[in-house]
This record gives structure tokens, sequence and C-alpha cells, in this order.
């Protein structure tokens, strides 16, 4: 799935959240798993606790716990909250968040790999919250977000990426469109899901 979000950022009081999770391919049931950690943090929106970065960790680490109870699959997952001005990037597992800035993409979350393997993901258990990579970043008007599954890394590379979104970050749906094709025609077999965000306004205090 690959999916193109265009958004005015608002000064609400819990922001938005994109993130994209993915099943790892070794385990059975990695949908599963994605799923239940997209819908844990859902709850971020209608807890009545404030909204902090410490209440997203311990969003994560309780899919982390639900994963386990429930099923012996695991997911990587990746994303980043926009509030108050500050973009709180976090990942676990191989997944990707990148940053599309004045010219620049970079990538934000580390590649989170102990050899053949993942050193972090949902469902690894009691060290999850430790294995959490968070970075805030103050974003700004036109910033552009890159949130992929590795399946699209492996088929595109990030400088590809950036060649695609140099100058045509406003064209976030033709972007996803090459993308795409790039990805079909180089017979790509693992799951590929992107999400573009743009930011387009950021409200004064």
């Amino acid at each position: 799935m690959l999916d193109h979000r265009t958004d005015l950022v608002r000064r609400a009081r819990r922001g938005v959240i994109y993130a994209v999770a993915d099943g790892v391919s070794s385990s059975v049931g990695g949908d599963t798993a994605a799923e239940m950690a997209i819908e844990l943090l859902h709850e971020f929106f209608t807890t009545h606790r404030p909204p902090t970065e410490e209440l997203l960790l311990d969003l994560v680490e309780t899919a982390d716990a639900q994963v386990r109870m429930t099923t012996d699959a695991a997911c990587t997952l990746t994303g980043v909250w926009l509030a108050d001005g500050v973009a709180s990037v976090f990942n676990l597992g191989d997944s990707a968040t990148m940053m599309y800035r004045g010219g620049t993409l970079r990538r934000i979350t580390p590649l989170q790999l102990r050899g053949r393997g993942l050193a972090a993901y949902v469902g690894m258990g009691d060290t999850v919250r430790h294995n959490i990579f968070v970075e805030n970043i103050p974003f700004l008007k036109g910033d552009v977000f890159l949130i992929c599954s590795d399946g699209v890394l492996e088929s595109v590379t990030e400088e590809e990426l950036h060649d695609l979104v140099n100058g045509k970050e406003e064209a976030g749906a033709l972007f996803l469109a090459e993308v795409e094709r790039r990805l079909e025609s180089r017979g790509h077999t693992d799951d590929a899901t992107m999400l573009v965000v743009q930011v387009l306004e950021v409200e004064s205090a």
C-alpha cells in the first residue's frame, strides 16, 4: 500500500500520528501483529492520560506485550508524532522514517539489525522499551516525511527516493506512482508500504 497524506498540522491537544507497521516475514501471522500495533496507537487519542512521549512509549510497550500474549508473530514499527511544532520520530526494526527538507532527504531512523536478524521489533519482550528509537525534531512548513517498510527500500534506494522527491515535494501522488512503478518493474516480493506526509502550514502560537 502506497499512500499520500497532505495535512494542515494544527495545534490540537494531541497532534497527529502517522505510522507503518510491517509483519516480520520470518514469523507466521506477522500481519496480525502489525494490525495490533497500529490499533494500540489509536489509544493515544482516546486515553485520558496527557499526550506525551512517555504515553507513546507505553503504548508501544503494551502492543509488544499483547502481541506476545496473542501470537508468536512480530512486526516492525516506525512513524512520526506531530504536535506543538515538534516531530517525534519513533522506530523499532528495519522500517524507516525519512525527512526531506531544503533539498536533502535524511534517514532519521537507524538500521536496527543484528547479524542476520532484527535487533528490535514489536514482540521482542521485556527489553522492547529500551530499544525504541525516538528523535525529536522541530518541524517546518514544507517538510516532507517518508514513512516506509523495508519492502520499499529493498527495491528503491534512498538515493532514488531523494531524486524522485527533490523539487517535487508538493506532487506526492505523482511521487508515489513512480515509486510503485519501480517496485512493480523490479519484481519486488516483500510487502511494500509507504506514507508521504507533507506539512503545508504550521499554525503560530
